[in-house]
């Protein structure tokens, strides 16, 4: 299903807004509000999105916000002046859309979040916590007890990458063994930057030592460049693990290249965010804020072929 992430990126590309979309003027409009529009992982849980909401009669806007929280404020306030019927915001922490979340409250729109936290206003959400921990759980079972040195690449304006961020960080709490060199990832830009880092990692990490080596991304893009250094420098020493599971980075781990990725299943995270803004609004003032968790897979060279043959999507 390649085909149709490249129809969804597509359909995204004309979406996004400058000024005045055009839209059946009785139909239903879901506001989606992407940290970037571009990435494999938000293409999927808008086309996943998008998917259930034409189904169920509705119109979807996507304003791309190029991973800025004022841009996402801002989108949030412009959908709140159109009044769209609900918002869905891709993630950016729940601290972080403040404004946006308060235009939406005063125009009495439901507000629905992939990877932010339940606050007021907020209906439903899904946690990156559990494909963090996947992540850490594979990456520690890898190295074993022996000493290590893990490049963790990491990105706080994105609420999944700060959640997938904390697992990791309670996976190597504690452990002696284990020294870890932080590098925050700029966006745009994620693969060039994640290699640039790695480049320099692996220059203060040469091969031969007496210590595993580990580099540790909250997504995949970023490992996308780091897997470039590695080549460029001829290492194969270097266990890799990244979550999002996207079509690269499932093929990254075919050709043998990177480790792991975790799959996440964004898609129908995606479908399943739309429909509880439905039951939220079918509910009314009754209604409870939930959190959506859809498990992962940690894709592995001994499963890899297998999850190919069950996700042809990928």
């Amino acid at each position: 299903m390649r085909t149709m992430r490249k129809m969804f990126a597509g359909v995204l590309a004309a979406a996004v807004l400058t000024s005045g979309a055009i839209t059946a003027a009785d139909a239903k409009t879901l506001g989606i509000v992407a940290l970037l529009a571009n990435d494999a992982l938000n293409i999927d849980v808008i086309g996943g999105a998008t998917k259930a909401a034409n189904a169920a009669g509705w119109d979807v806007k996507v304003i791309d916000t190029q991973a800025s929280a004022d841009q996402a404020n801002a989108a949030m306030s412009s959908f709140a002046v159109q009044k769209v019927d609900a918002i869905f915001v891709l993630a950016f922490a729940s601290s972080a859309i403040g404004s946006g979340l308060e235009a939406a409250k005063a125009a009495s729109i439901p507000v629905a979040t992939w990877g932010g936290e339940i606050v007021d206003g907020i209906v439903v959400t899904t946690s990156g916590k559990t494909v963090g921990k996947d992540s850490i759980d594979f990456l520690l079972s890898q190295v074993g007890d022996n000493p290590t040195e893990i490049l963790a690449l990491t990105f706080h304006p994105g609420k999944l990458c700060i959640d997938r961020g904390l697992a990791f960080d309670e996976g190597v709490a504690g452990k002696d063994n284990i020294h870890v060199t932080y590098h925050e990832v700029v966006v745009p830009g994620q693969v060039e930057n994640g290699n640039a880092a790695a480049a320099n990692w692996l220059t203060a990490n040469p091969a031969g030592g007496d210590k595993k080596l580990a580099i540790w991304s909250c997504w995949d893009e970023p490992t996308q460049g780091a897997v470039a250094a590695l080549r460029q420098s001829a290492r194969d020493d270097v266990i890799t693990v990244s979550i999002n599971g996207s079509p690269q980075g499932v093929q990254l781990v075919k050709d043998g290249d990177m480790t792991a990725t975790v799959w996440q299943p964004a898609f129908a995270e995606g479908e399943a965010v739309f429909q509880a803004i439905l039951d939220a609004i079918a509910a009314g003032d009754s209604w409870e804020a939930k959190t959506v968790e859809i498990p992962g897979i940690v894709v592995t060279k001994d499963n890899v072929d297998q999850f190919l043959a069950d996700h042809p999507a990928q």
